[in-house]
């Protein structure tokens, strides 16, 4: 599936010539939390947030002297122009993070994770914004699914979880049972993280029912054995 299957077409934009309070209305009436910036052509120039105009309302921090020689002098003429500035220009972010609607949704849902942003702007070949993808919208696609082809027998659950932990690094060699669908993990894990996910990745094997996590943590062999010493 790709983006442009699940993203949202219907665009409100803006341009970088329009005035704040007007992306402050369009924000409110349709109760989204950033507009695209595009240039009368439809070409995606910049975006505009709610931390954007919230800013305006902050108060300006008057530095020290001596913090103001060593401060970042672009970044505080940025705030400036972001707090005084009245055009859309004056406060959009003008470096974008875009995907093309031709991407697979699992590479966008990766780009939304690696940038932290929950949506982002869909532009097509020659750079015209033709939709918005939001986490809402990968949300209800995983919602829409349903686990795909026949649950796996319980000898079949056991070499898939098998082989999933041989793809990842941080699995540690635990021994692996199913039974009537339900998977048990036994062994010693580095960490609570390892001994959650090992759980994690057994319940997402389809067929799986329920998982007995018998993992324990090899800190505590370790202060078990002293303690006997």
């Amino acid at each position: 599936m790709k983006v442009e299957d699940v993203m949202t077409c219907d665009v409100i934009t803006i341009g970088p010539d329009d005035m704040i309070d007007k992306a402050a209305r369009l924000m409110a009436d349709h109760g989204v939390s950033g507009l695209p910036v595009v240039d009368p052509q439809g070409r995606l120039v910049g975006i505009v947030s709610e931390g954007d105009l919230i800013v305006r309302q902050t108060p300006p921090r008057r530095l020290p002297w001596w913090r103001a020689f060593f401060a970042d002098g672009e970044r505080l003429a940025r705030d400036y122009q972001k707090r005084v500035g009245v055009a859309i220009r004056d406060v959009m972010t003008p470096h974008v993070v875009s995907v093309a609607r031709s991407l697979p949704i699992e590479l966008a849902a990766a780009v939304l994770e690696t940038h932290r942003i929950r949506r982002v702007p869909v532009v097509s070949e020659d750079g015209g914004v033709v939709g918005i993808l939001s986490r809402g919208d990968l949300v209800k696609v995983l919602a829409a699914r349903s686990p795909a082809g026949v649950p796996l027998s319980d000898t079949q659950l056991a070499a898939e979880m098998r082989a999933r932990m041989a793809k990842e690094a941080w699995a540690p060699p635990v021994v692996v049972d199913a039974s009537d669908g339900v998977v048990t993990i036994w062994g010693f894990a580095g960490n609570d993280a390892e001994r959650q996910a090992l759980e994690t990745m057994a319940r997402a094997i389809p067929g799986c029912k329920g998982v007995k996590n018998q993992v324990g943590l090899k800190s505590e062999i370790m202060a078990y054995t002293y303690a006997r010493i």
